[in-house]
């Protein structure tokens, strides 16, 4: 009797070349791996806090000053903002605007203390320096859509003695040191509890442009409901501890630029404008040409004068930048604007554009003398020293004769190291 025939099973024997760990990695990355990943979560809890000013209301001149009171929370400054309404006061029906910047044209100056007293950050002339670096840093399209709530791209006469604007600025555009070279990176509590920051407020004729009435009508302005929202995050038991006997011994250490700002009052058609600042790893410089004689509620302040250097070029100690000088006789800004777009990184990068078109730097008061001093530009901490040997200087030759204010901003990098109940900063 005669059965089915047997089939016989068909294995194999191939050895394969791809390894087990090759082949998770495969699985992984076209989404065929049905695992329940495991909980890779640190914090425990995260809020949002509203930190308050000494007074809710402030003017023209006067100080703001605030404590921050995070307790053992971490904080996120890439996610916190300054908040606050702005209303004129004065006579008549008058209206104004921010020009060509933002609501930060009211903050003249911020200075960030830690709760031992050591001085973390400074800026000087913030409002000027806040506005170059987001016009340059941002695009179009940002400055477009989110820009207004900071103020950018509003109407001339957006502010009035009758309806207060509120107005909200992230905190990486009041000072460099809410925005880490670690993009990301928090605010450890031994150093934000207790934080203390002042900030003084601009004259009313350099913080606004007037669109309508006289400039007698403004006598002034009010900046109201005053506060800083902070990100809180509340990490586990484990991670407090660790990161605590790290504060206790070695010190947490939280790198974050500086900014240091120069001005010099230039009255002839050569610019020698020098920064005398000792910092350890200089990054990049720029300077920005004033009108003097602009400083009045019908013009806009914060507007470059119109591109008229025919050569310039940076000196620091016996280096100079570039080798051979910028040279411009028609005084058409191609080469400097080219100049200005390496600094901040957008020739390397023409993905993320920067919002200063040609004609922006050329007429629309937005041109710059830039310079990198950056040894490579994908490297953090790859700067340059400057100090009193080797001070970083600026030569120009300008076709008009013009009352100008030579605003020059270096940019170095700082750290600080937190300890438990005191800082230490390092430039």
């Amino acid at each position: 009797m005669y059965g089915m025939p047997a089939r016989e099973v068909q294995r194999s024997d191939q050895v394969s070349d791809v390894s087990q760990q090759a082949e998770s990695s495969d699985l992984l990355v076209n989404n065929l791996s049905y695992h329940q990943p495991e909980a890779l979560s640190l914090a425990v809890q995260r809020s949002y806090s509203r930190n308050f000013f000494q007074r809710r209301s402030y003017g023209e001149g006067e100080t703001a000053v605030i404590d921050f009171n995070s307790g053992t929370d971490y904080v996120d400054p890439g996610n916190s903002y300054l908040t606050f309404t702005v209303l004129l006061t004065g006579i008549n029906t008058p209206t104004a605007g921010w020009g060509i910047n933002s609501a930060m044209n009211l903050i003249k100056q911020v200075t960030i203390k830690s709760r031992s007293g050591t001085e973390l950050d400074r800026v000087e002339r913030c409002n000027l320096w806040s506005g170059l670096n987001a016009a340059y840093t941002n695009t179009r399209a940002y400055l477009d859509r989110q820009g207004p709530m900071e103020g950018w791209n509003q109407a001339a006469g957006v502010l009035n003695r009758t309806t207060a604007v509120r107005y909200a600025i992230p905190l990486k555009r009041l000072a460099p040191f809410f925005n880490p070279v670690k993009r990301g990176q928090k605010i450890p509590p031994q150093c934000m509890s207790g934080l203390h920051m002042e900030i003084i407020f601009e004259d009313r004729a350099i913080a606004f442009l007037q669109a309508t009435g006289v400039g007698t009508d403004i006598l002034g302005y009010t900046v109201d409901q005053l506060s800083v929202m902070t990100d809180n995050i509340c990490m586990t038991d484990d991670v407090q501890k660790t990161l605590n006997d790290q504060s206790a011994n070695d010190g947490l250490e939280y790198a974050f630029p500086r900014i240091f700002t120069s001005q010099d009052a230039v009255a002839s058609t050569n610019i020698n404008s020098q920064v005398r600042r000792a910092v350890s790893q200089a990054n990049i410089a720029y300077a920005i040409s004033l009108d003097t004689t602009k400083n009045a509620l019908g013009f806009d302040s914060f507007k470059a004068i119109t591109w008229d250097a025919t050569v310039f070029q940076f000196r620091l100690g016996a280096l100079y930048y570039p080798i051979q000088a910028i040279q411009d006789p028609l005084a058409d800004a191609v080469e400097p604007y080219a100049q200005a777009l390496e600094m901040w990184d957008k020739l390397k990068h023409p993905e993320v554009e920067s919002s200063v078109s040609y004609a922006d730097f050329q007429t629309g008061g937005r041109a710059i003398m830039a310079v990198s001093l950056e040894k490579d530009t994908a490297l953090n901490f790859s700067g340059l020293p400057v100090n009193n040997s080797r001070v970083l200087e600026t030569l120009a030759t300008v076709s008009a004769l013009a009352a100008r204010n030579v605003v020059t901003f270096l940019e170095y990098s700082a750290v600080v190291r937190q300890y438990v109940d005191n800082s230490a900063l390092s430039i």
